[in-house]
């Protein structure tokens, strides 16, 4: 099986956004983020409450509870913001060349082909095969991916019986989304 495809923006910008999200140190900054910028404010807003008995503490206590609620939006939206800066300055020389995956059942590896070189990966360096709603992600053992639009297969399911062939975990995430 051969497949001739060319990735966009939005096929990068998925990638690091789904990788982001299993990122265990991503969410732990998320959530770190999340509940120290409220403990804070509460700190201050009971210092001031100490110091001038004053109703200005509350202001303090309500941005906390706000902080503590809007965050999953913010940090969405600024972590995506991240990616796509990234993407514009670390992969402008890879979007729309064309690369080519070459999958052949009689020999134990793949050949890939892009931006003027030329790649065998065996199989026995395959670790799993990740299925979004758009994409797949061939993961190899050294944590890097292969990224393969759905669009540029035509043939679905003979494409994950290849590498179901080989027993490679196969992980259905088609449900997931960027939060």
């Amino acid at each position: 099986m051969k497949i001739e495809y060319t990735l966009n923006f939005v096929d990068f910008l998925e990638y690091q956004l789904y990788a982001s999200s299993k990122s265990e140190l991503h969410k732990k900054n998320r959530n770190k983020s999340r509940i120290v910028i409220p403990i804070l404010y509460i700190i201050l807003g009971f210092f001031i409450l100490y110091i001038t008995k004053s109703a200005s503490a509350i202001a303090f206590f309500a941005f906390a509870i706000l902080w503590y609620s809007f965050y999953p939006l913010y940090s969405k939206w600024k972590y995506k913001k991240h990616f796509e800066k990234h993407i514009k300055e670390n992969y402008k020389n890879r979007i729309g060349k064309k690369i080519v995956l070459n999958f052949d059942k009689e020999v134990d590896f793949i050949e890939t082909s892009d931006f003027g070189t030329q790649t065998k990966i065996q199989d026995s360096e395959f670790d799993k095969l990740i299925e979004l709603k758009n994409h797949y992600f061939l993961r190899l053992k050294s944590e890097l991916s292969l990224i393969i639009p759905k669009r540029a297969i035509s043939e679905q399911e003979k494409f994950k019986k290849l590498f179901s062939d080989i027993d490679l975990d196969y992980i259905n995430e088609s449900n997931w989304e960027w939060k």
